[in-house]
């Protein structure tokens, strides 16, 4: 029932995000990214921690410490992310040295899962993707768009299923990049390389996924929203926002 409710939020935020476009407003968007990576880490903590129990205080610390790069950089510009996230790491296993019938596989992903959603809350508000975030709305709204149909047609879950994301991603982002004054060269650079990022985080999501203790079923939606989170993600690890203004 939980995870029905989180995917009305992913949706709501989905469609807010076309909302800020038609209204112009960026703090609107901004919101609704960060909201979509926090709803994305919610889901896969609830994988693995029984919210009957108190266990749910792993998860509320867990958002709480990958929020927390959002509001350091709010009230402190100048603060070190990299230093922030050291600190966040190291009061992590901190906290975890006290948690009883947690095991290493857990705390493996939850680091994971942390550290990824820490780094690409942090991106959200950086001023690249700022000045870039219209941008990046029509990709995802875009991505969604095409994602969600193939799922309807079950290319989802075809033997082609990988090269479908590699190739989603490719022609979305070099077919949106044309119509930008981008230099044609760095867009495609960009688009592959992000194509390739976003097909192996996801197939790594859904590995995780499947190693769930409390989830013995996963939907359609959840490979829709994986993909669109990996998407995020490789924006930041491969900086092609970078690449297509033509700053290596």
């Amino acid at each position: 029932m939980f995870q029905i409710q989180l995917r009305y939020f992913q949706y709501v935020l989905s469609l807010a995000i076309f909302i800020g476009i038609l209204i112009s407003s960026k703090p609107l968007i901004t919101a609704c990214f960060v909201g979509l990576s926090l709803v994305w880490l919610t889901e896969m903590l609830i994988g693995q921690f029984d919210l009957k129990s108190e266990q749910y205080y792993v998860i509320l610390t867990v958002l709480l410490i990958s929020f927390s790069t959002i509001a350091f950089q709010s009230i402190f510009s100048e603060i070190n992310t990299s230093i922030l996230l050291i600190t966040c790491i190291l009061i992590s296993v901190l906290y975890f040295m006290f948690q009883q019938d947690i095991n290493i596989f857990k705390i493996g992903t939850v680091f994971m899962n942390l550290i990824i959603t820490f780094l690409v809350n942090g991106f959200i508000v950086l001023d690249n993707f700022q000045e870039n975030i219209f941008y990046v709305s029509y990709l995802f709204l875009l991505l969604l768009f095409l994602k969600t149909l193939a799922t309807y047609f079950n290319i989802q879950f075809s033997n082609f299923q990988f090269f479908f994301n590699f190739f989603v991603v490719s022609v979305v982002f070099i077919g949106v990049s044309s119509f930008y004054s981008y230099n044609i060269i760095n867009v495609f650079l960009a688009g592959l390389t992000t194509a390739l990022s976003t097909t192996l985080l996801t197939f790594l999501f859904v590995k995780i996924r499947f190693e769930y203790e409390f989830t013995t079923q996963l939907s359609n939606q959840i490979y829709i929203f994986d993909f669109l989170f990996a998407f995020i993600a490789s924006l930041y690890f491969v900086d092609s926002l970078n690449v297509v203004n033509g700053l290596f």
